[in-house]
């Protein structure tokens, strides 16, 4: 089995004005907040909201917490994975955690598109996975071999999960075990999925319970809660739409298709708090010290 390098968050802090000139859509409204999200089907709540406020789309959620750091942003969506290492940045003590969007994780078995195989032809393929006892390949082992899959031959391969799908369309690898939010992205660059398995307890290192299956969370400026309250208010309230109603607003704003989003969950968006921030600098720190340990 291989074993690759996870991504790594590295030298940020001397790209950031480069990044801040990334960002996207800007109405540069006069008077209203300024709040940063990254579109796509996580940002369903932002589509369908009553929003007054001067929302911007950028090209990556770490463009959006350059510009929170720099004070450009009043609110902005930022990957759960990355939170851990942002905090560390300078300015990162003026914000705070106001909100999150979860998505299920799921246990995901993508084939690259053209490859058309069952559960029992997996033999001699090769397969991305998070980690070896990361609970989506045990639950999906444990499935497939239940299924009567042989997976004995199969070459699994270790990696950070936004690796897989560039993989994937470069051929690297034949299919990839990806947590629920990426089943999306998956379908709508023409892959397929041949598992899928919702039921998924985390609790693991690859899917933490304690940060409540959070894919993106939502930051604003400490000085400026009451003036984002209402944005965060109108999410709560869009987030009371029916699943359809949301897919609609989000194939209304991007270039995925109802159809594509009617098989797979909703996102859901919650207002939440610092303690979230702490869990996931919990978590990472545990994570750092786990490597220490396998390299004594």
């Amino acid at each position: 089995m291989k074993n690759y390098c996870a991504r790594c968050v590295g030298g940020i802090a001397a790209m950031m004005m480069l990044m801040l000139a990334a960002c996207g859509e800007s109405g540069g409204q006069s008077g209203l907040i300024k709040v940063g999200h990254g579109g796509g089907y996580l940002s369903a709540a932002v589509y369908a909201a009553d929003i007054e406020a001067d929302v911007q789309q950028f090209r990556s959620s770490s463009d959006i917490a350059y510009a929170l750091l720099s004070g450009a942003l009043d609110a902005g969506f930022v990957e759960a994975d990355r939170l851990a290492a942002f905090a560390e940045l300078d300015g990162f003590e003026r914000l705070t955690v106001i909100g999150k969007v979860t998505y299920p994780y799921g246990a995901t078995l993508v084939l690259r598109k053209g490859l058309n195989v069952r559960l029992h032809e997996l033999d001699g393929l090769t397969i991305a996975a998070s980690a070896p006892g990361c609970v989506l390949l045990d639950e999906f082992a444990a499935d497939a071999e239940r299924l009567g899959a042989e997976l004995a031959s199969v070459d699994f391969i270790y990696t950070a999960f936004d690796a897989m799908l560039p993989a994937l369309e470069s051929g690297v690898v034949d299919a990839a075990i990806i947590k629920g939010s990426y089943s999306v992205i998956a379908l709508h660059e023409g892959h397929s999925i041949l598992y899928q398995n919702w039921d998924v307890e985390p609790g693991d290192e690859c899917c933490p319970a304690i940060i409540d299956q959070a894919a993106l969370v939502l930051l604003a400026q400490r000085e400026k809660l009451d003036a984002v309250q209402p944005f965060v208010d109108a999410l709560s309230a869009a987030q009371a739409l029916t699943p359809d109603e949301l897919r609609q607003a989000v194939e209304g704003n991007t270039i995925l298709t109802f159809e594509i989003l009617r098989g797979q969950p909703v996102p859901e968006f919650s207002s939440d708090d610092d303690e979230l921030l702490e869990l996931f600098i919990e978590a990472a720190q545990d994570h750092h010290d786990d490597e220490d340990d396998d390299h004594d």
